[in-house]
């Protein structure tokens, strides 16, 4: 296994957990700034932008870097490009098609959603949807090519650009309304896409020549009939948690508003999808780098026929998400309720015990989710690209079902609950299905209890420091300790093989402290 891979890997990971603290940076203030009502419309804005995003580029960057790979490794470089300009032409006639029905569709949504205030919202966010299909399709061709830097770096220009317009857009609209607010938010969220398009653009152009965009069907069909046949059931895969998102924001909403009042009810929503699934997502998206950096290692492997190979990747990035999600679950439910205190001083009590309580059930989804996250990436690598969609829509039909049976019950909690659920069952399939594909795995099971008891040693550690610290020191404190503890443990019960540790970040140092302080079989 190629030691740059997981660098690599390790580079995109720390741009995207980076760019999340910088979205969590922004949706704190953007929280107090909008209140939870305000946010509670945000959010139900989100569900039909995510949906389309999905339909129109979600699968890009992993279908267009798979072609380019498989080109480059041909020493097709013509036919690489080729590929970019085919799609890029594709996509972004997609990206019109569907901001244009957003932008007509806006006021009928917000009437079916029960929130007439997300009209503004959906004008301001629907330009976005044509600046990212264009950034899917060079992202694909810089993953094709192993560069992951390009991904990295734009993922953090977009967080900056999104913090500072969006959140300076919607303090200066709040005097006009929770409508106009939410719509200045969005528009930052639009000019941070374009920001990131341009970029993007001019790294590309800076080793390759300018694309002239043109639809040709007749002499690209080969492109798209490749380009389609991965997509395809990509998106399938990608467009159902939006869905099941989207079903939530119609459901949701209408099913707690007879129990409590409207307001009350929207303003739940946007507790759990606001301020809960923000931390929840923070370490999850780690994952999703790891996937992006090990598809096309294992598709390689795969036509190599190298078993031993795809084994040690699949193991290695598992682990990868389970050593940095666990640490995660574990202190949100030890400190769930300091950590909200601390992140969101606005709230009242009644709402910090509520979002408290959501995120205490919801941080299992950290670790389910991760799982997911990666056994997807590897059925994707080896070809089977139907399975991860047939267990997903599986996960799906769990929530839909427990979301409906369990909220007339016990409230928003019931939702949250119901996406544990959800991508628990999943993850579960998933592993199931790579298993039956390449086999048992030595030692991972092992391995994987020794993490998770990791982590519940750390949360309890941190659980009686939160007793004795509070206010700004408790994050210090508890980061410093917990931190410390977790590794000594993982370094301890050698969780990682020597040749991985040194493959990853900072390896060097990993391998030359273990050697020093523990004795290595």
């Amino acid at each position: 296994m190629k030691k740059t891979i997981w660098k690599g890997a390790g580079l995109l990971a720390f741009a995207t957990f980076f760019a999340k603290i910088i979205g969590a940076l922004y949706r704190i203030p953007l929280t107090n700034i909008l209140g939870a009502e305000g946010m509670g419309v945000y959010q139900l804005i989100f569900p039909i932008y995510s949906l389309l995003l999905s339909t129109s580029s979600g699968a890009l960057p992993i279908a267009v870097s798979m072609l380019v790979s498989s080109r480059l490794a041909r020493g097709e470089r013509e036919e690489a490009l080729k590929i970019v300009k085919n799609a890029m032409s594709a996509l972004l006639i997609t990206g019109i098609i569907l901001t244009f029905i957003l932008v007509v569709l806006s006021g009928t949504l917000g009437k079916l959603q029960g929130s007439t205030e997300t009209r503004l919202g959906y004008l301001g966010i629907a330009p976005a949807i044509f600046f990212v299909s264009g950034i899917a399709v060079f992202r694909g061709w810089f993953q094709g090519n192993g560069i992951l830097a390009p991904s990295a770096f734009s993922q953090i220009s977009e967080a900056i650009v999104k913090l500072g317009v969006g959140l300076t857009l919607a303090a200066i609209l709040m005097r006009y309304g929770i409508a106009w607010a939410v719509f200045g938010a969005m528009t930052g969220v639009t000019l941070s896409e374009l920001v990131t398009f341009v970029m993007l653009y001019i790294m590309y152009r800076q080793k390759n020549p300018r694309l002239n965009l043109s639809l040709d069907f007749k002499n690209s069909r080969q492109n798209y009939k490749e380009i389609t046949r991965l997509t395809i059931p990509m998106t399938l895969g990608n467009i159902i948690l939006p869905i099941v998102q989207m079903i939530d924001s119609f459901l949701v909403v209408n099913i707690l508003s007879r129990a409590v009042p409207g307001p009350s009810a929207v303003a739940s929503y946007g507790l759990l999808t606001g301020p809960v699934n923000s931390l929840i997502n923070l370490p999850v998206v780690i994952g999703l780098s790891l996937g992006v950096a090990v598809i096309p290692q294992i598709t390689k492997n795969k036509e190599e026929r190298d078993i031993s190979a795809i084994k040690q990747k699949s193991d290695t990035a598992f682990k990868l998400s389970l050593v940095i999600g666990a640490p995660f679950a574990f202190t949100y439910f030890a400190l769930s309720e300091g950590i909200i205190k601390l992140l969101y001083p606005a709230f009242t009590a009644a709402q910090i015990a509520e979002t408290s309580m959501l995120l205490r059930i919801s941080c299992f989804s950290v670790i389910a989710m991760s799982a997911q996250q990666i056994y997807t990436s590897i059925l994707q690598g080896l070809g089977s690209i139907y399975k991860p969609v047939k267990n997903m829509a599986i996960g799906a039909g769990i929530k839909i079902i427990l979301n409906i049976a369990l909220m007339p019950v016990i409230g928003i909690a019931g939702v949250a609950a119901a996406s544990v659920a959800c991508f628990t069952a999943t993850a579960v399939l998933n592993i199931i299905q790579v298993r039956s594909l390449i086999g048992k795995s030595a030692n991972l099971l092992k391995n994987s209890g020794v993490i998770l008891l990791s982590g519940v040693i750390m949360g309890a550690a941190i659980f009686a420091i939160g007793y004795f610290t509070t206010g700004w020191a408790l994050p210090f404190v508890t980061a410093v300790v917990g931190a410390a503890l977790y590794l000594a443990m993982l370094l301890a019960f050698r969780v990682f093989s020597r040749d991985e540790l040194a493959g990853l970040p900072l390896g060097g140092k990993l391998v030359a402290i273990t050697d020093k302080i523990f004795t290595r079989g």
